[in-house]
């Protein structure tokens, strides 16, 4: 089985900038199980921006995971999160069963670059993200 190099994550268009340009650095995102992520520092987090144009944009190297409530994110990194306050709101409200309480995963990012050129992905890429391997990084290097 090729070895696991990263993951992709989808992130609304409009967001694209504050993480690849403003070098916003602190990715977060609800996973549906804690339990089960399988990612570790040192590798890629690609960026699908969805809502339009579902191509893969750029990249950043993970350097820390954590598990944080957005309150705690807020206070640890302020305005290094790639959502603002009320967007960390709005985004923890949207599901019923979620609340202020729930952790969220929290990914530190270094080495934040935007593609040249957007690069297309073989499938699409769901909300809940997909882990990508040695072999698929390769053909999207090419």
């Amino acid at each position: 089985m090729d070895r696991i190099v990263g993951v992709i994550f989808p992130v609304p268009k409009e967001f694209v900038d504050r993480l690849l340009v403003e070098q916003r650095s602190i990715f977060v995102k609800y996973v549906p199980r804690i339990a089960s992520v399988r990612m570790t520092p040192k590798q890629k987090l690609l960026f699908y921006a969805s809502h339009g144009s579902k191509e893969i944009v750029g990249e950043g190297l993970i350097e820390a995971i954590q598990f944080l409530t957005p309150n705690e994110v807020l206070e640890k990194y302020g305005d290094k999160v790639f959502l603002n306050k009320d967007e960390l709101t709005s985004y923890t409200r949207r599901q019923p069963n979620r609340d202020s309480s729930k952790k969220m995963l929290v990914l530190v990012l270094s080495k934040l670059r935007k593609y040249s050129y957007p690069k297309k992905f073989p499938r699409s890429i769901t909300m809940v993200g997909q882990y990508l391997t040695e072999k698929e990084y390769q053909e999207l290097a090419e």
